[in-house]
């Protein structure tokens, strides 16, 4: 129903991954590899190396998500965001629950990202060394930060 409103508006190739503080991305029955290889594209190397650079080891990845901590899940889910077949990733507020390894191997990662990210931060550091352009909302209207 939403795409046949939205046609006309945004290109049909436009593939959306959206992190969001819920975590509700997230099937507590699978391991926290399955989760992500089940959206995702990237081969099992490429897919660990993430998880590990997110502070979930080998051993973590294995494990079924119940097992998991908050925090952990949080970061299975963020890793399970960025490595989606997506060209397009919305990330709210991603570095809340993070610890400063984490937040530099998302920094690293957005660096690097092909695709289009919205994020949504009040961490400015983190926004400032992230991205190649900033957009902001003023009254109303889509502004190039400066």
């Amino acid at each position: 129903m939403l795409r046949k409103e939205l046609a006309g508006y945004y290109n049909p190739k436009l593939k959306i991954a959206y992190f969001a503080q819920d975590l509700i991305n997230l099937d507590e029955e699978k391991t926290a590899f399955e989760n992500v290889s089940c959206t995702s594209l990237q081969d099992k190397m490429t897919i660990l190396n993430l998880l590990g650079m997110l502070g979930l080891s080998y051993d973590k990845a294995q494990q079924k998500v119940a097992n998991l901590s908050g925090g952990e899940r949080v970061r299975l889910s963020l890793a399970k965001v960025l490595l989606a077949d997506a060209n397009l990733l919305i990330l709210d507020e991603p570095t809340n629950f993070l610890d400063m390894a984490a937040i530099e191997a998302l920094e690293t990662f957005l660096k690097e990202y092909e695709g289009s990210v919205l994020l949504i931060s009040h961490d400015q550091q983190f926004v400032e060394t992230s991205v190649h352009s900033q957009w902001e909302i003023v009254q109303a209207c889509l502004v190039k930060k400066s």
